[in-house]
């Protein structure tokens, strides 16, 4: 058996995740979901965001296959940050994997643009306080070994969030990012004109890509946005850090469909997330309209990933098969419901796996 932990957490993430799982599994019985309650309605219920019990667990899978987060009744990020960017760090997922790879059928282009994402440092540092007082933070672990003291006042209400980046944790998300980007062009983007802290960003990226042999083009963040948008098939490979690969990710998906078609892999050396990008969408939770498709290409990406190849081949072969031939979920103007069309794919898939054996 091959276990994998399932979080469907909130909104569409409870009306999709346990309806893929059922997909994966009628392609492969070895699959074993194990699930975890992991959610706003439990936060509101009892205060638990995630028990170190639960992180603990969720170490000894190889991939968590995660729904969404986030309830309109809980305060704006603590259930993000609580949860999945708690998760990120705790399981040492320093590397985001966002594809955007449209279906013609659906936007009548060919977008093939991935997003690689620090995914542990930059502004998401989680050091962020008030200038009223003295402020201490204490890393020590693995990767980090620091005591930063921050102490100061002010006539003016200031808040501030330190980015940082680690030399340590660069050279292993480049080494980790051109393993990835083996084909096509490769861009690795910053505001290292405006921001002095990416010039070792630079500096890694140039020294890891040398070590890999790959060529590399720099550009700011600001021109990459406008040249995306300009001319999207000049780009392949995207290397961004945490903060703009957030931003420019959700614009790259935006030309591949949107975020019903947008895909994520959390990666580490030892755990992986996978997830839809598209959020909990609770205006539309429980209608049966929400796009799957997200949810099955990060379903692939996870068969992929703890190489499962043969069912991620069936089941991707399937969705692009029933896209070309016209079936369109309701998001893309099709009549097919969430769970309509996640049928189609299990009948293609079934027809698939029958000529397979």
């Amino acid at each position: 058996m091959v276990d994998i932990a399932v979080i469907p957490g909130d909104g569409i993430g409870k009306e999709i995740i346990p309806r893929v799982c059922e997909m994966l599994y009628s392609v492969d019985q070895s699959l074993n979901f194990v699930y975890y309650d992991i959610s706003s309605q439990r936060y509101i219920n009892n205060g638990i965001t995630v028990t170190d019990k639960e992180i603990n667990d969720l170490k000894g899978y190889k991939s968590i296959f995660f729904g969404a987060i986030g309830d309109f009744r809980v305060k704006p990020g603590i259930m993000e940050q609580g949860v999945i960017l708690k998760l990120r760090k705790e399981l040492d997922l320093y590397i985001n994997i966002r594809p955007a790879i449209s279906f013609k059928k659906i936007t009548g282009n060919e977008i093939n643009i991935t997003v690689l994402r620090e995914n542990m440092e930059d502004f998401y540092s989680g050091i962020s306080g008030t200038f009223t007082g003295t402020k201490k933070f204490r890393k020590q672990d693995g990767m980090y070994n620091y005591d930063i003291d921050i102490s100061g006042t002010a006539d003016n209400a200031i808040y501030y969030t330190l980015g940082m980046l680690s030399e340590r944790n660069l050279n292993r998300f480049f080494k980790k990012a051109y393993e990835i980007a083996d084909s096509g062009i490769i861009t690795v983007t910053d505001k290292a004109n405006a921001i002095e802290m990416y010039s070792l960003w630079r500096e890694i990226a140039g020294k890891q890509s040398s070590i890999s042999k790959k060529k590399i083009n720099f550009e700011y963040a600001d021109s990459l946005a406008y040249n995306i948008i300009k001319n999207p098939l000049k780009y392949t490979y995207i290397i961004a850090p945490n903060l703009y690969g957030d931003i420019i990710s959700d614009m790259t998906s935006s030309l591949a469909g949107g975020l019903g078609y947008a895909p994520s892999g959390n990666i580490g050396d030892k755990n992986s997330i996978f997830e839809p990008v598209h959020g909990s969408a609770p205006d539309i939770a429980g209608r049966d309209i929400a796009n799957p498709v997200a949810s099955i290409l990060s379903s692939i990406m996870m068969l992929k990933h703890i190489k499962m190849n043969e069912p991620a081949s069936i089941i991707e072969k399937s969705l692009k098969n029933i896209i070309n031939d016209g079936i369109i979920p309701i998001e893309s103007g099709g009549p097919y419901t969430t769970s309509g069309f996640i049928n189609q794919v299990v009948k293609r898939a079934t027809l698939l796996n029958n000529e397979v054996e």
